[in-house]
């Protein structure tokens, strides 16, 4: 504690005791016990009662050794470890040694997971603070120091993540429902969002092209490392858009810092809001209704302007590169190989779809957006021929024709042999 903090709470303590320091024992009882019924802002402590003893304590303290009596007293053990013994402090320093990519927040992590840092065990600031005094903290030569950034512009930076949150009700199922999320890195504007039940590159590739359809094009997009976010399909999506894809170091959520903020936002501002159990339609409405009605239209701690003004400004600045819902389709097309059967026919996923008869027998590419596996198109050397459609066996029993003249003349045939 710093002395000047020490000699502000003498003084609070002092201003409590003065009425009564040269009054009788009995005037000083009824005055403690007035005093004890209430809560006092005391500075360090904040507002917080205290008992008859304590008041009497502090008078005790102040007629022995004057002023000085009623600072805080210093602890005996201060720059010690209560939680930390010496056993504890020689693992620390060995895992810390062991491994020179690991940070502090992972080592708590791991010693706690071991059972090493006592019942209950010593928090993450404990390890911190020991680290510190250990002079291992900051680590030498550390290579992923940080500094603040801001990109010039809009649509130069856009940063994307999952956020696992609340259950919904699916169907008559309850599955945890998890936001896929764009944020502008220059304004803060959520450029794409979507609540689903799948962290998958189907729910990425819906928020992306919807981002792209209503805002443009980005120059980069910087993602995490999942398996949605470092799918072929994406990569050879964005090289056809012409972005440039980055990826963060794996369990690197700092280096996202913006889209992790506004994730923290939505757990703090959004979720404590929603009431009971909803359905999955029922959370995407709420959240574009905050967005709209409440984060976008916050002055942000930051930039010191609401996020859609400052998008708007930026924007009218720079010319917005734009594409086409046909052309982001194209780019999100997934490939897949099947042999038409005898019977002009494919099956996909379950579902039988009809193909020209003149591709029987032949193996055919065809294609459908990853966010609608039912578009399903046949490509011929590269060239859309037409969209495939379910077979209708109801719909082909009316146009099927038996052969009744070949079977007139199998009959002829019989009869002029008999």
């Amino acid at each position: 504690m710093k002395e000047e903090t020490k000699e502000q709470i003498s003084l609070a303590r002092y201003k409590a005791i003065s009425p009564v320091l040269a009054e009788p024992g009995r005037l000083q009882n009824d005055y403690f016990r007035g005093l004890a019924e209430q809560e006092h802002d005391f500075p360090h402590y904040g507002r917080r009662r205290y008992a008859v003893s304590t008041y009497k304590g502090w008078l005790k303290a102040y007629l022995d050794e004057g002023f000085e009596g009623l600072k805080p007293l210093t602890r005996s053990d201060c720059g010690d470890f209560r939680k930390l013994n010496d056993d504890v402090l020689d693992v620390i320093r060995t895992r810390w040694a062991e491994n020179e990519l690991l940070s502090a927040r992972l080592l708590h992590e791991h010693l706690v997971a071991a059972n090493l840092l006592g019942d209950p065990p010593a928090t993450y600031n404990t390890v911190v603070r020991a680290l510190h005094r250990e002079g291992l903290l900051p680590r030498p030569n550390r290579t992923d120091v940080r500094k603040r950034f801001e990109v010039a512009e809009v649509n130069d930076l856009w940063t994307g993540d999952f956020m696992h949150g609340p259950r919904v009700l699916t169907g008559r199922q309850l599955r945890k429902a998890i936001l896929c999320a764009i944020i502008d890195d220059h304004s803060r504007l959520l450029v794409g969002y979507a609540f689903d039940v799948q962290e998958t590159l189907s729910a990425l590739a819906v928020v992306l092209k919807d981002a792209m359809l209503t805002y443009g094009v980005p120059k980069r997009l910087y993602l995490d490392n999942g398996a949605a976010f470092s799918a072929d399909l994406l990569i050879k999506a964005c090289a056809q858009a012409r972005i440039s894809l980055t990826h963060s170091k794996p369990y690197d959520a700092p280096s996202r810092g913006k889209i992790e903020r506004f994730f923290k936002t939505v757990r703090e501002r959004f979720l404590p809001g929603l009431q009971g159990t909803v359905s999955l339609d029922d959370i995407n409405l709420a959240f574009s209704c905050w967005l709209r009605e409440e984060y976008h239209q916050r002055v942000h701690s930051t930039t010191g302007q609401r996020p859609v003004d400052r998008y708007h400004a930026s924007a009218g600045r720079i010319q917005i590169r734009r594409l086409s819902a046909h052309e982001l389709d194209e780019f999100f097309l997934v490939r897949d190989e099947r042999v038409v059967n005898n019977d002009a026919t494919i099956s996909l996923k379950g579902k039988v779809y009809e193909v020209p008869g003149a591709y029987i027998r032949q193996r055919i590419e065809i294609r459908h957006p990853v966010d609608d596996p039912d578009d399903l198109a046949l490509f011929d050397k590269g060239q859309r021929v037409c969209r495939l459609k379910l077979v209708n066996s109801h719909e082909n029993s009316r146009t099927f024709k038996p052969h009744v003249e070949d079977t007139a003349i199998s009959f002829a045939d019989k009869k002029v042999k008999s």
